[in-house]
């Protein structure tokens, strides 16, 4: 079975004759990821409350208790209907456990699991491509060609031209993340509605120079619960180039940085430790922010957040015209969330 396309793979669980019993989707770009993930689970489960027949984890945790996913392998559902088993943050120490699983014929429920873009040369991601039991979704970033394809398939369905030095000047300013792209885009879209051509003027004026000080800023206020703070940079940000998914994007980063610190510290590293290692580049002036965040956030709090971020992300593709709103209720949601583990910590 091995590599495949997202659409492929979504076709092959509708056959039982055909579907994989594990599947790796792996990419730099982690709302994409979190999607066709959401569409493996939706194809797998068949409780209106697909919750009760998934099991989160990390590898941190299957690696620590290695007898645990076999038994989640093999169990049944309580609920009827299929589960599925999805590890976030995967890498080569989950090999294997893996293995074995996949060389025997004994039937179990499905493994899905998703992590960042993996070498050619990862000992994961070769079993999943040469394993007949397994299959291999990689989700690529576009190329620049690709991209300027995309948006103006975009522009052009949207009854909008661009001028040949806009569409130079969006590029400069456009993330490849396909969802921040998308975002960005239609803002322009809604902007220059009713005017025919978009111009470098109008690109210049939606798709301006963001701080990266200013991100760091709301996403260290979000994680430490300074409602306040979150509250005045959701205002300020929420007109620049990052706003909607943009914003989110840069969140879900966060989150995804502090998974990676968070299972070093499970795995026996200080957090004094893990701030400091040149791994995770953490600027000196923010070493306190990410210490602090550490100790109220767990792997099981931030696999939760990740969700709440992807969801966002979701909902702004569905509903661009929302992007405040939804941006403004979910990072002010999650930091609600931090200042009560905050009061239960002290």
């Amino acid at each position: 079975m091995a590599i495949m396309k997202a659409a492929e793979l979504i076709s092959h669980l509708s056959n039982p004759k055909k579907a994989p019993g594990a599947v790796l989707i792996h990419g730099a770009d982690r709302s994409a990821v979190y999607e066709v993930c959401q569409r493996v689970v939706k194809k797998i489960t068949v409780s209106s409350d697909e919750t009760l027949n998934v099991s989160r984890l990390t590898e941190a945790q299957v690696v620590s208790s290695p007898g645990r996913l076999f038994e989640e392998f093999s169990s049944i559902s309580m609920f009827g209907g299929n589960r599925v088993i999805w590890i976030s943050g995967a890498g080569d120490a989950l090999t294997k456990l893996i293995e074995p699983i996949l060389s025997s014929e004994a039937p179990g429920n499905l493994i899905l699991i998703d992590t960042e873009a993996l070498s050619k040369n990862s000992r994961l991601r070769k079993l999943f491509e040469a394993n007949s039991r397994a299959a291999s979704v990689a989700l690529y970033e576009e190329s620049p060609h690709e991209l300027r394809l995309r948006l103006e398939r975009l522009i052009k369905a949207s009854g909008l031209e661009i001028e040949e030095e806009a569409m130079q000047r969006l590029l400069e300013f456009m993330s490849f993340e396909r969802a921040v792209a998308d975002s960005e885009t239609l803002k322009l879209i809604t902007y220059c509605h009713g005017q025919g051509t978009i111009t470098v003027e109008d690109v210049q004026a939606i798709c301006g120079d963001t701080s990266d000080a200013s991100m760091d800023d709301l996403v260290d206020a979000v994680f430490e619960g300074n409602l306040d703070d979150v509250d005045r940079y959701v205002m300020s940000v929420g007109a620049s180039a990052s706003a909607g998914r943009g914003t989110l994007s840069m969140v879900l980063q966060h989150i995804v940085k502090l998974q990676g610190m968070a299972t070093q510290i499970i795995q026996g590293s200080s957090i004094d430790s893990v701030v400091h290692a040149p791994r995770f580049g953490i600027f000196f002036k923010r070493r306190a922010s990410l210490s602090l965040q550490l100790r109220m956030w767990d792997i099981d709090s931030l696999l939760n957040a990740e969700e709440k971020i992807c969801a966002a992300v979701l909902l702004t593709r569905q509903h661009p015209d929302l992007d405040g709103a939804i941006i403004s209720r979910t990072l002010l949601g999650l930091s609600r969330s931090a200042r009560l583990r905050d009061a239960r910590n002290n």
